[in-house]
């Protein structure tokens, strides 16, 4: 069975019918109201195929609304509800991520000064590898100059420069280029260890300091000791700790 009824109808017929439906639905299934596009209530056992994406509610034997199914969303509404949940997907994947990075500062260092001894150490090793780098780059540079006199000595003698004397100058030259190359890699490492201290540094503040949360020292602002030089003694503990003196 299946019943329309318009907003033209009077509350005291609407409530007549509702009544009668009640008694003949019993055995027939729940009654289903719906508004159709054109703003027209509709009352019936089932919605037609053709208004199957509209919302429609569910009525109690005595009238009263006991399920509410939504209308089917459009592909638009549809693609911002995946937006949105990627969103907030990935806002969580990044708090957990900080989450963790953080329990991992406090649980490696117990002050700032700790966080800069340790900054140091690691500028220091880098400075000691780029060290014996450059030195081997100069005795590389000393054998290949006594390489060049020899093969200049041989051609002033009119003899061909041998095959092997000409491949120990080219791997030489590839040796220095290697060298120099392994340099500015190890620079670049500490740059980015200076960096990732800074802001490392910021955040051990921001989660140790005496109100959690409060906006701290920019991180671009945290200056370096110097590796070469002993730390002066700590400052005493403000909680909000001091920088370290430019190098």
């Amino acid at each position: 069975m299946r019943i329309t009824l318009t907003r033209s109808l009077s509350a005291r017929c609407i409530g007549t019918l509702l009544a009668v439906l009640a008694v003949s639905t019993v055995s027939a299934g729940p009654l289903i109201k719906w508004v159709d596009k054109d703003g027209q209530v509709h009352y019936g056992d089932a919605l037609p195929a053709s208004q199957a994406d509209l919302e429609r509610k569910v009525l109690s034997g005595q009238g009263v609304t006991v399920k509410t199914i939504e209308r089917a969303k459009t592909p638009e509404e549809l693609a911002k509800e995946q937006h949105r949940a990627a969103l907030v997907a990935e806002e969580k994947r990044r708090l957990d991520e900080q989450a963790a990075k953080d329990h991992v500062l406090l649980a490696t260092f117990s002050s700032e000064d700790d966080m800069v001894m340790t900054r140091d150490g690691k500028i220091m090793a880098i400075d000691t590898i780029i060290r014996l780098t450059k030195d081997r780059v100069r005795r590389i540079t000393q054998q290949l100059r006594d390489l060049a006199h020899d093969a200049a000595e041989i051609e002033r003698s009119g003899q061909e420069v041998p095959d092997d004397l000409h491949e120990q100058i080219a791997n030489g030259k590839d040796e220095i280029q290697r060298h120099e190359r392994h340099i500015v890699m190890q620079e670049h490492e500490q740059e980015a260890l200076r960096h990732k201290f800074a802001a490392d540094i910021e955040r051990f503040r921001y989660l140790r300091g005496p109100t959690a949360g409060e906006p701290t020292q920019k991180a671009a602002t945290i200056q370096e000791k110097p590796v070469d030089s002993p730390s002066p003694p700590p400052a005493p503990n403000t909680g909000s700790g001091s920088p370290p003196p430019h190098r």
